[in-house]
Parts: C-alpha cells; structure tokens; sequence
C-alpha cells in the first residue's frame, strides 16, 4: 500500500454516490469512529469537518424547537381570536377588535415563519448527510495515511526482530560454548589435581 501524504488532495478510493444510497451512521454519534483518533490525532480538516456536522445538527435541532414552540403559540392566538369572536363582532368593543388584529397579525408573522423552517428542514438531512461523508471522506484519508506508516513500521520491526533473533542465537551458541569449555577445563584438572586445589584455585582467582 501506498502512503499518502499528509496533506494530499488525493482522491479517496471509494464512490461518494454509491455511499449516498446507503444509510451511513452519523459518525460524530459512533463510538467506534471515536476510537480511531485514540492514538491518531485529528487534523484540523477532520476537526473543521466535525464542527460543521454539530453546528448542522445543533442547527435542526433549534428548528425543530422553534417549530414546535411557535405551533403552540399558533394555537394560542387562534384560541384568543375564538374568545374575542363575540366582544369583537356582537358588542363592537374597540379594545377587543385591537387584540384580534394583533392575534391576527402573529398568526401571520407565525405562519410565515413556520413555511421558512419547513423549507429550511427539508434541506436539513441532505446538509447533515453530505457531511457526513465529507468527514468520513478526510477521515479515511487520514487513517489510511496512518495504516501505510504503520505498515511500514510493522516491515521494519519485523527485520528487526529477525535481526534480534539471529543475534540471539548466537549469544546462545557462545554461551553453551564457553559453559562447555570451562566445564571441561574443571573437570580436567578436578581429576588432575584434586578438589582441594581446585578450591584453592578458584578462591585465589575468583574469590570463592
């Protein structure tokens, strides 16, 4: 595998289309996805990927809220026009007919807000699905980018290792090699000399 560079605009090597017919997780919600920054740290493309995949959500969210909030509102104006119907139409109070054309007046201001964020949340999922697959694209960037160093890494721990393995060996060669030669030499002169001297000998240059 070939590395990427740190900064290339290299192409991913997936279709973006295809990826858009299936249904890919929000990545920001994926424990898993968060995982792959454990020991990889995120470059500022990924992390700007992220801001703007939250602020998208964050965005809907609030529009979902305000949605709901000015229904209520909504129900409320239309309630008090309801109430006013009589005082307004049968009394002719001034005061009622004011209130009316206030709650009138909201209804409006209300019904124009609610077609803007109708439009604005019909576009919503297409903005949070788009990216989505632009963070996932910078990620597999990234990631791939660590996958060839770390595979290259691999290769040369692996020679290593081979290296540490031959030099081993070796170590262990000369080692049973010099054992042998001083166990020879011993036993040699225990019988030419006897235990006693031996002894001595080994006290007189060893210490023992």
């Amino acid at each position: 595998m070939s590395l990427l560079p740190w900064k290339s605009n290299r192409k991913v090597n997936f279709d973006i289309k295809t990826l858009r017919k299936n249904d890919i997780s929000l990545l920001i919600l994926d424990e898993r996805f968060n995982k792959l920054f454990t020991n990889t740290p995120k470059t500022p493309v990924i992390e700007r990927c992220e801001y703007k995949l939250k602020e998208l959500l964050k965005e809907e969210s609030r529009l979902l809220t305000e949605q709901k909030e000015i229904a209520v509102s909504k129900k409320k104006h239309m309630d008090r026009i309801m109430k006013l119907t009589t005082a307004v139409f049968e009394q002719n109070d001034e005061n009622a007919k004011k209130e009316m054309q206030l709650s009138e007046s909201e209804i409006k201001r209300i019904n124009d807000r609610s077609i803007k964020i109708g439009e604005q949340l019909e576009g919503m999922p297409e903005r949070i699905k788009q990216a989505n697959l632009e963070l996932l694209e910078k990620t597999v960037s990234t990631v791939y980018y660590k996958i060839g160093s770390s595979k290259k890494r691999v290769e040369e721990l692996e020679k290593l290792i081979e290296e540490a393995k031959i030099k081993l060996n070796e170590y262990i060669d000369e080692k049973e090699s010099l054992s042998q030669d001083d166990t020879d030499i011993y036993s040699y002169f225990h019988d030419l000399l006897g235990g006693e001297e031996i002894e001595k000998l080994d006290k007189g240059f060893f210490g023992k």
